[in-house]
């Protein structure tokens, strides 16, 4: 019975972490939406998106996701469906992209601290991301398919 107890409180003190940073960022993001900034954003990440044919308003969920991780991406890419009614194939491109290549500056300095090189780490990193989601985006044709999140 003490370790379904212990297992409980780990799943919600693990819940709990992860709602500290999720919360402020979904927050952060309804912020930039309501000041216009998401807009800026993804004006500027416009190259990016354009290479991988993805719909505009992934862009953000795809620098989310490769600055805080799956956790963090994986809601950005679910309120960026939700709020912009993001395609199912700019979605599938963008957790591509990610699996690859989340959180790719804090793992970089946890490898750098066991001797590995950062600058090699962060180009295999970027390079296969890059290059599997360019091709995935070339083979997988555009619809107008989009998502629906029930509210």
């Amino acid at each position: 019975m003490n370790a379904v107890i212990d297992l409980l409180i780990n799943l919600l003190s693990f819940l709990w972490n992860i709602a500290k940073l999720l919360i402020p960022i979904m927050v952060i993001i309804e912020i930039f939406k309501d000041t216009k900034l998401i807009d800026k954003i993804t004006s500027i990440f416009r190259p990016v998106t354009n290479f991988f044919t993805l719909s505009e308003k992934a862009g953000v969920a795809l620098l989310f996701g490769m600055f805080f991780g799956l956790t963090i991406g994986a809601g950005a890419i679910l309120q960026s469906v939700k709020d912009y009614d993001v395609d199912k194939r700019s979605v599938f491109l963008v957790i591509m992209f990610v699996s690859l290549c989340h959180a790719v500056f804090e793992d970089s300095f946890i490898m750098a601290a066991v001797g590995a090189n950062i600058a090699q780490l962060l180009l295999a990193r970027f390079g296969a991301a890059i290059l599997l989601t360019f091709l995935l985006s070339r083979f997988i044709k555009k619809t107008d398919d989009s998502l629906k999140i029930n509210e």
